[in-house]
């Protein structure tokens, strides 16, 4: 039996005096997908971090990709781990093309005059730009993009070099209605050509920000955790007892949606 993608077990983080999460325990494996849900607030972001091994934990085991993260250099990791967060565009600089962002994805860069990019490089982000609905727009700067086009070109940009575990913290934020289906609708291609067996986590705020193809969920809240598949996590008892609040999920298009509803 192979090594999961992420082991965590018993994890604590705590910054400060305070506590972030605790005694949180998470396996996924080659191909599942998992999606983190709870109030704003409660960790979902540092979570993220620490998944996508840009932030320690306190303590507790973690294991990334089969390694130790509390005996490895974290950074050998970070190359086969994609990571998409609110922001990174504003660490780039903006005359950058979209080849250029995403090609620099597989080496974890930020500055191209940093980096001596190959054909294979450039092939590869070209690819992921036409997998994402952006063919003919390589050689387009990021501050050129609309904010929907600029997403989907991080997107693509956090499947480069085939990794192994990708981590999207919160992708389709600050999106319109129709941005935000494009969004989703790029994400789905990418997994079903270019990431069959890598294993995914997406944090989001909201049911439908969710692929259909999400298999397990984390809801975190104050009142607890629940770790399991979608269907058996994303249930309209499951919500309402973790934002403490009633909550109807139903089915629409193939995609869940909830629903909070007025107290009588």
């Amino acid at each position: 039996m192979t090594n999961p993608i992420i082991y965590m077990e018993h994890a604590y983080l705590a910054r400060g005096e305070t506590t972030v999460f605790a005694d949180l325990s998470i396996t996924l494996e080659a191909g599942q997908r998992l999606a983190i849900l709870g109030p704003n607030g409660i960790g979902k972001t540092s979570l993220a971090m620490v998944l996508a091994g840009r932030l320690r934990l306190s303590r507790g085991v973690l294991h990334l990709l089969g390694s130790d993260v509390h005996t490895t250099d974290i950074r050998t990791l970070r190359p086969r781990i994609g990571y998409f967060f609110d922001g990174l565009a504003m660490q780039l600089t903006p005359d950058m093309t979209a080849v250029e962002v995403v090609a620099l994805g597989r080496h974890s860069g930020l500055r191209r005059e940093w980096f001596v990019l190959d054909d294979h490089d450039h092939t590869e982000a070209e690819q992921l730009l036409e997998i994402v609905g952006l063919h003919g727009y390589a050689q387009r700067t990021l501050d050129s993009l609309s904010s929907g086009q600029r997403q989907r070109v991080l997107l693509a940009r956090a499947f480069s070099g085939t990794p192994r575990l990708t981590v999207l913290d919160e992708p389709t934020s600050h999106l319109d209605l129709v941005a935000r289906e494009e969004m989703i609708e790029a994400l789905e291609r990418i997994l079903d050509h270019h990431h069959q067996d890598g294993a995914l986590v997406m944090v989001a705020h909201h049911l439908e920000d969710l692929p259909a193809s999400i298999t397990h969920t984390l809801v975190m809240s104050e009142r607890g955790y629940w770790f399991g598949t979608a269907d058996e996590v994303l249930t309209s008892a499951t919500l309402t007892d973790a934002f403490n609040h009633p909550i109807e999920v139903h089915t629409l298009a193939g995609r869940r949606v909830a629903t909070a509803l007025r107290h009588r």
